[in-house]
């Protein structure tokens, strides 16, 4: 199966390796901010290598060091199928190595989940950890669909303790069909509990926009998108 590219350029950064985890290191010796990048679930595990090798998270992982952030992509979901305990455990294991390397200032991070991992978000947005400076979502399912089932505590729920959290929320115009009916509650109840959003639009995106429509329309929603991240964590 062909890893499809990224519609940006992927920068040439510094990386090292951290107990299994690659970062992705921003020019310079000072501590920086982190994101982590938490792919979507499930994905075909058989014959392709784990999403932190895939070009998209690559891509992301790159430009975000390039913004002066440490980046860092997790896999949570080592053999493809969704299990929401053992991406939590995977999540929180990831968070608690970055924070404390000398690189990281462990005082700002931010979260970035992709399309199905977005209900992985929930405890996060229903809580905010003090250091947590953003949570960002692409593309996400929010709610129910043929690409996860929710447990737990729910996102539209949850997001209603995220008060002043700047959100970041990229959303497009042909959404799959189960994906688009858990975002717009989402958005509403975010709204109405005063949680700092910014819903980045692409009218003309697919789900996976960011390898499959390689348009200007798309490169300036990866680059908002980016910005939007970069500046929350920084601030």
């Amino acid at each position: 199966m062909a890893d499809p590219a990224f519609v940006l350029s992927t920068p040439d950064v510094t990386r090292t390796t951290h107990e299994s985890l690659e970062l992705y290191l921003p020019s310079g010796t000072e501590p920086a901010p982190a994101v982590l990048l938490i792919h979507g679930v499930p994905y075909s595990a058989e014959g392709r290598p784990l999403p932190s090798a895939w070009n998209i998270y690559q891509g992301y992982a790159s430009q975000l060091a390039d913004h002066g952030c440490v980046a860092v992509v997790v896999d949570h979901s080592p053999d493809g199928r969704p299990d929401d305990d053992r991406s939590n455990a995977a999540l929180a294991k990831a968070i608690a190595a970055v924070r404390p390397h000398p690189r990281v200032d462990g005082g700002r991070v931010a979260l970035w989940f992709f399309s199905g991992s977005g209900p992985l978000a929930a405890p996060f947005l229903q809580s905010p950890p003090e250091w947590l400076r953003c949570v960002a979502l692409t593309y996400p399912v929010l709610g129910d669909s043929e690409l996860v089932t929710v447990r737990g505590v729910h996102p539209v729920e949850a997001v209603k303790g995220a008060r002043g959290l700047p959100v970041v929320m990229t959303v497009v115009g042909h959404e799959l069909d189960d994906v688009a009916p858990t975002q717009p509650p989402f958005i509403d109840a975010a709204r109405a509990a005063g949680a700092r959003l910014e819903v980045i639009e692409v009218p003309n995106g697919r789900h996976g926009f960011d390898v499959l429509d390689h348009t200007d329309e798309s490169r300036r929603a990866v680059t908002a998108a980016l910005t939007a991240v970069s500046a929350s964590v920084r601030a």
